[in-house]
């Protein structure tokens, strides 16, 4: 179930990010041993000039500010261990297959909860 949802300002030159995405997905299937079938990977580009930091807006993306953000969502049983795994595993995968620093990503995980999840048109408890 892991949704990575990854926004950023535009690249230049710009990015192939079917490929990006798909990367991050089998990276991810990978080093967590959770199956490809059950990963989603999003990315979107802000407009240029709609993201500042410290005052500064953008036109384009970075190497060592406004960081590349990150949503990473996943099921609420995931232990500690686990969770620090997916959140470097992402990192990783973006810095690789994006060319961005890691200390230029930015990752907030996120837990589902059983009962708070509607997919495959019904509610799902585990």
């Amino acid at each position: 179930m892991p949704f990575i949802h990854v926004k950023s300002l535009p690249f230049e030159p710009p990015l192939r990010v079917s490929a990006v995405v798909e990367g991050i997905t089998q990276d991810f299937a990978i080093d967590t041993g959770i199956g490809l079938e059950h990963i989603t990977a999003t990315w979107e580009f802000l407009p240029s000039g709609n993201y500042a930091v410290a005052g500064k807006a953008a036109d384009n993306q970075p190497e060592e500010s406004h960081p590349v953000m990150v949503d990473l969502l996943s099921l609420d049983f995931n232990q500690p261990a686990q969770i620090e795994k997916m959140l470097q595993t992402v990192a990783s995968s973006i810095s690789k297959r994006a060319k961005v620093p890691l200390s230029n990503i930015f990752i907030n995980y996120r837990s589902a909860h059983s009962g708070m999840v509607f997919d495959n048109g019904e509610i799902v408890k585990w």
